[in-house]
């Protein structure tokens, strides 16, 4: 019988990677998948920042980059065909690395993270097979595989298992796990057609808010394009079987004849969270535990952010040791969070959505206010919060992502996370800083930690310590706002706590021991 470190269910986006951060970091992972080959067809249009941060520790950010689309913004409409409301996308220099939103297609995501695993000795891909059971104890999980073809059957044990297979997920159901509904249950079509010849297009992605029929349009990468439609009261998803129908809707919105539809599906939108997300030994990811409509465009970054939350944790645990603390703290962080994003991305859709006339010009009346007094949020990643529980502290930017600069490497400039390591990092604005950390320098690297400065010339730094030189002042800029000088970084690349002097460092180090399931 195989024993793993990790036992994975489901390879879309989700799980794939989680299998790559977890292998990466010397993890033996298995991920069981019910289909041999990629999903031909997108179903996730967008990512964002804190997405490709993820994907940059799997290998595979740079490589997806150039078929991506920068977001262009987004523009709402309103009865009268005119902007209610609108977001504008992030400005070049890009806090985080990345545009902070991009387009992109996800089968040619999921194939590279599927060959990046395959390129690792320590995983094992069970294509074409699914969980058909589990039992678990209190050091591990027993996993029943069974190949989809023939019906054979194998069993191995892992510490854990995670069930990253989807909104039906079976791993969830075997758990007796439910989903709490947050009231959003609607009929779209989702259409992705590709674009042959010019005619008249919005420059941006466009939400048509109008009650005779709402819809998406969303600007993709190269020349592919996706409308979602709403269904109205009388129609059923059958309707759309017929081309001629479909293609009569979108006529509303664009010249068909410029465009080769690749696929349409009609899809249920719905918004809900898992009650509880992990027994002891086996976890939930991704829409097996969350549901998210599409107006933010974040239902696979939650997935993504699931994967990076619970890769780092597992990490430390195969290392130093279980701690249910520890990993309780991957509910405690990400329900809250999905939750809160659910919500806003719910608020869209009734926006959009509304399909009563009078309401809908009320609406109207009062975005259009918002917006012509300046009072519209208009930047779409504030509608993303940041972490509020967990391991974190009492701290302004405890919970809020670290920026990522770009560093001088070699003559040329590179992101940060393609330098430093997924672990903590003690990050400093200048090397006397570093002096704080001389005390507890033994037992930070025994949780990995690394020590960062971050200057803007090449400077002398002390032993044990990587100097690096900002290519541009994204960190100096960053550091001077927030009055700090040091700040500890976890792996997830969330602020764990700004750090004013050594008093306060020490005490801060000894809280995270005892969130890490580390104190004596």
């Amino acid at each position: 019988m195989q024993h793993f470190d990790v036992v994975i269910s489901g390879c879309g986006p989700t799980g794939g990677v989680l299998a790559n951060l977890l292998a990466a970091q010397g993890l033996s992972v298995c991920i069981v998948e019910r289909f041999p080959e990629v999903y031909p067809t997108p179903r996730a249009i967008v990512l964002d920042w804190e997405a490709m941060r993820a994907l940059q520790y799997c290998g595979v950010a740079h490589t997806l980059f150039p078929s991506t689309r920068p977001h262009p913004g987004t523009d709402f409409l309103g009865v009268d065909g005119e902007i209610i409301k609108l977001f504008d996308p992030a400005p070049p220099p890009y806090a985080l690395g990345w545009p902070s939103t991009s387009t992109f297609i996800q089968p040619e995501l999921e194939k590279m993270l599927r060959r990046a695993l395959s390129l690792r000795a320590n995983v094992t891909m069970k294509l074409g097979c699914t969980v058909a059971d589990f039992t678990e104890d209190t050091s591990r999980v027993i996993v029943t595989i069974a190949d989809s073809a023939t019906g054979a059957r194998e069993t191995a044990t892992a510490a854990v298992l995670v069930g990253c297979d989807g909104a039906n997920s079976e791993i969830r159901k075997r758990l007796g796990f439910s989903l709490e509904d947050y009231r959003f249950d609607e009929w779209w079509i989702v259409v992705d057609a590709w674009q042959l010849c010019d005619t008249e297009l919005p420059r941006k992605t466009t939400q048509y808010c109008w009650p005779s029929r709402p819809a998406t349009y969303v600007v993709g990468p190269r020349n592919l394009r996706r409308w979602e439609i709403k269904l109205l009261a009388h129609e059923s998803p059958a309707d759309f079987d017929d081309p001629a129908r479909l293609r009569a809707v979108m006529a509303n919105y664009v010249d068909i004849r410029c465009f080769d539809i690749w696929r349409s599906a009609t899809y249920r939108f719905a918004a809900r969270v898992g009650d509880r997300w992990a027994s002891r030994r086996v976890f939930l990811a991704g829409d097996a535990v969350h549901q998210t409509p599409p107006f933010l465009g974040q239902g696979l970054c939650a997935g993504l952010r699931d994967a990076f939350n619970l890769a780092w944790k597992l990490v430390f645990a195969q290392r130093h040791g279980w701690s249910d603390a520890l990993l309780s703290t991957y509910e405690t962080e990400r329900k809250p969070h999905v939750a809160k994003v659910i919500q806003h991305a719910k608020e869209f859709g009734l926006i959009i959505g509304e399909m009563d006339e009078a309401r809908a010009l009320e609406r109207d009346r009062t975005l259009r206010a918002e917006l012509r007094e300046g009072r519209m949020t208009t930047t779409r990643q504030a509608f993303i919060p940041n972490l509020a529980n967990g391991i974190l502290v009492d701290d302004p930017l405890s919970g809020s992502l670290m920026v990522q600069p770009e560093i001088v490497s070699q003559d040329r400039a590179r992101l940060m996370d393609d330098i430093c390591p997924m672990a903590f990092l003690y990050v400093t604005a200048n090397a006397a800083a570093q002096a704080w950390m001389e005390p507890h320098a033994d037992a930070w690297r025994r949780i990995g930690g690394q020590r960062i400065v971050i200057q803007s010339s090449a400077q002398p730094a002390p032993d044990g310590v990587t100097a690096l030189v900002e290519a541009g002042d994204i960190f100096a800029k960053w550091a001077a706002a927030n009055s700090t000088a040091a700040v500890i970084v976890r792996p997830d690349r969330y602020v764990y706590a700004t750090v004013q002097d050594e008093n306060d460092l020490a005490c801060k180090l000894t809280r995270l021991d005892a969130q890490l399931g580390l104190a004596d």
